[in-house]
C-alpha cells in the first residue's frame, strides 16, 4: 500500500507541474509509471537492465569510441496546415541533435567553468533514414492526416493506426519519432514530449513530441524553440533519467550518473549560476536532462555519455547494425546506375556512370537534406573535390530525363 501511495503522489506532483504554462513538461516519468503499473514485471526487468548497464560501463567501455549513427524516421500526424510542419523544420532538428550529442553546439561556451571538464562528446550522431523497411527510398518523413487534435500519452494514441496515429516502423532498426498536434494526459496539457526508456514493448518504442517543439525554425514556440526537447527525450530513450532523480526536493533520488551533482528538484527558466541545492556547489541546470529553457541547456556529462553508450550497446544494439544509416545503395524506380569510389572517401570521390547519358544533373545533400553542391555533366566519369566536406554521411543524386539514382557516401577526413 505504501508503494502505491508513493507512486500516486509522485505522479500527482508531476501532473500538477504540467499545468504551468511555458515551463518544460516532460511526460516520460508519468509514462514510465503507467507502463510499470500495466506490467508489474517491467520494474524488475529494468533493475536487471540497470545491472547490465553498470557492468558495461565498468568493463566494456572504450577510451576512443567510434561514432555511432542512429537512423531516424519522423512520423508527422497533422490536423491542419500549421501542424503539418515542413521538411526543413524537421531536418533542422537533425542538425541540432548532431551538434548537441557531439558537443559542437554553439552555446557550449556557456557551460560554467566548474562543469566544463565534465562535458562530453557523446559520439552518437543521427541520420534521416532514406530507406523504408521494404527497401524503397524515403525522405525520412511519413505524413498522416488525422482528425485528432490531441493524442493521449498513456494510451499511446500516436503510435497505432487503430488509435488515429501510425504504426511504428521496425523499432529495432529505426528510432521512431512521432510529431503530433498536442500531447495530453488525464486532462493535463502542455506536455512537450515523452520517450519510452529501454525495456518496454517494441510496438510503442520511440519518442513523441509536439509539432511546435521540433527544430529551430517554422512553428516552434519560445522558450522551447531550439530543438532541446528532442535532445532531452532521446536522452531518456538511451536510458538517462532526469538529473534530479525525480524525488522532488528529497535530495535522495539518483539519476544513476556519478558526475551530475545531487540536485533537489527540476529547474525552470534559466537560473543564475550558481544555483545551489542539496548542499552542492551549484545545480547543473545547464544539463539537457533538467527542465530549463532551450537556450539555457548546453551539455551532457561524461557519465551520461557512458550510460547512453551502455544502453546503446546492450539494449539498443540492433540500431547500430540495422544498416539504415550505413547502407550504401538505395533502390528507387527507374534507377540511373553509377558507382562511387572510394567510399568512405576523404579529398575526392570518383563517379562512374554505367551507361552513357547526354546530360546528367548532380545533387549532393547531407543527412539533413541540406544541399551541398549541384552540377551538370555529360561525362561518364566525374571527379568531385570533397576536401571541404565535413566528416559525415552524404547523398549523391544523379538524374537524367528518364532515370534517377541515389547513393550514400561517407566522408572521413
Amino acid at each position: 500500500m505504501n508503494k502505491l501511495i508513493t507512486i500516486f503522489l509522485t505522479t500527482l506532483i508531476i501532473l500538477l507541474s504540467f499545468s504551468v504554462y511555458s515551463q518544460r513538461n516532460c511526460g516520460t516519468t508519468v509514462y514510465l509509471n503507467h507502463q510499470q503499473s500495466q506490467n508489474p514485471l517491467l520494474k524488475q526487468q529494468m533493475k536487471i537492465q540497470e545491472k547490465v548497464i553498470q557492468e558495461w560501463i565498468n568493463n566494456s567501455k572504450k577510451s576512443n569510441e567510434e561514432i555511432v549513427y542512429i537512423p531516424v524516421i519522423f512520423h508527422v500526424l497533422y490536423n491542419n496546415s500549421t501542424t503539418n510542419i515542413n521538411d526543413q523544420q524537421i531536418y533542422s532538428q537533425i542538425d541540432i541533435l548532431n551538434d548537441d550529442y557531439s558537443r559542437n553546439n554553439a552555446d557550449s561556451i556557456n557551460t560554467p567553468a566548474m562543469f566544463d571538464s565534465l562535458a562530453a562528446d557523446v559520439r552518437i550522431q543521427f541520420c534521416v533514414s532514406h530507406q523504408t523497411p521494404d527497401g524503397d527510398w524515403t525522405n525520412g518523413i511519413t505524413r498522416t492526416s488525422t482528425t485528432k487534435s490531441t493524442f493521449e500519452l498513456s494510451s499511446d494514441e500516436a503510435k497505432f493506426d487503430s488509435k488515429g496515429g501510425i504504426d511504428a516502423w521496425d523499432t529495432e532498426k529505426y528510432l521512431n519519432i512521432w510529431i503530433v498536434p498536442e500531447i495530453v494526459e488525464g486532462g493535463m496539457t502542455n506536455i512537450l514530449g515523452y520517450a519510452q526508456m529501454p525495456g518496454g514493448s517494441a510496438a510503442t518504442d520511440g519518442v513523441v513530441v509536439g509539432y511546435n517543439y521540433i527544430g529551430n525554425i517554422g512553428t516552434v514556440s519560445s522558450p522551447f524553440d531550439k530543438g532541446r526537447t528532442l535532445t532531452h527525450e532521446i536522452g531518456h530513450y538511451f536510458s538517462l533519467y532526469h538529473i534530479w532523480g525525480d524525488d522532488f526536493n528529497a535530495c535522495t533520488g539518483s539519476d544513476f550518473v556519478d558526475d551530475t551533482p545531487n540536485q533537489a528538484s527540476n529547474n525552470f527558466g534559466c537560473p543564475t549560476h550558481p544555483h545551489a541545492s542539496c548542499s552542492n556547489n551549484g545545480d547543473m541546470f545547464q544539463n539537457y536532462m533538467d527542465y530549463t529553457d532551450d537556450d539555457c541547456m548546453n551539455l551532457f556529462t561524461i557519465g551520461q555519455k557512458d550510460r547512453m553508450l551502455a544502453a546503446l550497446n546492450t539494449q539498443r544494439s540492433t540500431l547500430i547494425t540495422s544498416g539504415m544509416c550505413q547502407a550504401i545503395y538505395i533502390d528507387k524506380a527507374n534507377d540511373l546506375n553509377f558507382s562511387i569510389s572510394p567510399n568512405p572517401a576523404s579529398s575526392t570521390i570518383n563517379i562512374r556512370l554505367e551507361e552513357k547519358s547526354s546530360s546528367v544533373d548532380i545533387l549532393i545533400t547531407d543527412v539533413t537534406g541540406r544541399i551541398i553542391m549541384t552540377a551538370t555533366t555529360n561525362n561518364n566519369e566525374i571527379i568531385i573535390n570533397t576536401s571541404s566536406f565535413p566528416n559525415g554521411i552524404y547523398f549523391l543524386q544523379m538524374k537524367d530525363n528518364t532515370k534517377l539514382g541515389i547513393q550514400k557516401f561517407i566522408i572521413q577526413q
